[in-house]
């Protein structure tokens, strides 16, 4: 059998792109201003900490020295110069004068070392505090940026439904197959160019249909026409001649040679209705199989109708003469000099043959049009081909299996 058809990939959603495009950028320039607003809190945190030394080292050291006590995060060591002062962390006696930064225990200070009076003044601020303000600030940062992240994607998603409005009326629009032209005055230049070139495609291909349709109107007037005097012909001359079995079948072939034309023309028109009937499978296989008897009894063919005398199914009748003398056609092409059988089942006909099969990498392939089995010279590719869209069209599905050497089967299932 064909493999059924599968789900075309799930298409990227320009609304989401845009939307996403927007959100990213937003983070991004959040992520900096954010970043930018902490390296610079940071930077002013450190001179105002080295501005708070500089402070209290003039305050204690000097004339105007005065005897304040220094608050907690402020920590001051002396003692005369070229001795250490007691109580100093080990190492910060080799801090030359000025400004430093020393950590004890994990803990970062700002140190400023000055000489003054006879004296080296040592004044360690313990900037844990201010750690634990840049920490809160980082932290609000944070949360800040994740909220904005989040109302920069509901806000994108807002602006690409507010852009891509118009495209998606139009794509609606389309899909409705509206009459009205899709240029509209209050439409954005690029919607407008689209729906200009939607409006030019449409009116081309409505030229090239009425075009076609004329074209199919008038073949099937040219063709009816000598069809109905070979056919008056042909009954005339089955009533005179001895041979009347052959002028029989003459006529048998105008008919079915007009039930085809039907088909075609159906299959062309594309909206044409179908003239639902209640269709007795037996005599119209009969009538089908009647065409080919001659060419299978030259191959050393049989042909066997095996259908169920009551099988009946309602359907267009030339519909369904085409679609089953397709499938005649192909089996008796390829049968070789086996057996063709037709059977009825429960909602299904099918044609069965021993011919020599299709290979099972172009099973999937055959129903495509002008497409032919590469071992098979004979044929156009379109008989299958033609199958398929008149069975979609009633609703129902062509079903084919296949075994290369031993035979295949078309089963034309009238449950879509």
């Amino acid at each position: 059998m064909t493999a059924l058809p599968t789900s075309p990939a799930r298409r990227r959603s320009l609304r989401w792109r845009l939307a996403w495009t927007f959100t990213l950028l937003t983070i991004l320039v959040v992520m900096a201003q954010a970043l930018a607003l902490f390296l610079s809190s940071e930077e002013q945190e450190e001179e105002l900490i080295d501005e708070v030394v500089n402070t209290a080292l003039d305050g204690v050291i000097g004339p105007h020295a005065r005897d304040v006590p220094l608050p907690s995060h402020l920590s001051l060591y002396h003692a005369p110069l070229g001795t250490l002062p007691r109580g100093l962390p080990a190492g910060m006696e080799t801090l030359a004068l000025g400004n430093h930064e020393w950590f004890i225990g994990g803990v970062e200070y700002h140190v400023g070392v000055r000489d003054g009076s006879g004296e080296r003044y040592y004044l360690l601020y313990d900037t844990r505090e201010h750690e634990e303000r840049l920490e809160r600030l980082l932290t609000a940062l944070v949360v800040g940026v994740a909220v904005l992240s989040a109302m920069a994607l509901w806000l994108g998603q807002w602006l690409a439904d507010t852009q891509l409005r118009q495209l998606k009326g139009l794509a609606a629009r389309v899909a409705r197959d509206d009459a009205a032209p899709f240029t509209e005055p209050e439409q954005d230049e690029e919607v407008a160019s689209l729906a200009l070139a939607l409006d030019d495609y449409r009116a081309r291909n409505a030229a090239l249909i009425a075009r076609e349709r004329e074209f199919t109107a008038n073949v099937s007037h040219e063709l009816r026409t000598p069809l109905t005097r070979i056919r008056t012909s042909a009954e005339l001359l089955a009533e005179t001649t001895p041979d009347r079995e052959r002028a029989q079948r003459i006529v048998l072939a105008v008919d079915e040679l007009e039930r085809r034309l039907r088909g075609l023309l159906f299959l062309a028109r594309g909206n044409t209705p179908l003239r639902l009937e209640t269709v007795a499978l037996y005599p119209l296989v009969e009538s089908l199989a009647e065409q080919y008897r001659d060419a299978c009894t030259r191959q050393g063919l049989s042909l066997l109708n095996l259908v169920h005398p009551e099988a009946s199914v309602e359907a267009d009748p030339a519909v369904l003469s085409l679609i089953l003398d397709n499938l005649l056609s192909n089996a008796v092409r390829y049968a070789g000099a086996g057996q063709i059988s037709i059977h009825t089942g429960a909602g299904w006909v099918a044609v069965r043959d021993t011919g020599v099969g299709i290979p099972a990498d172009q099973l999937a392939q055959v129903f495509e049009r002008h497409y032919r089995i590469s071992d098979l010279p004979d044929g156009s590719g379109l008989g299958l081909s033609i199958v398929r869209q008149l069975a979609e069209r009633c609703g129902w599905r062509c079903e084919l299996s296949s075994e290369p050497g031993t035979g295949t089967e078309s089963r034309l299932v009238f449950a879509g």
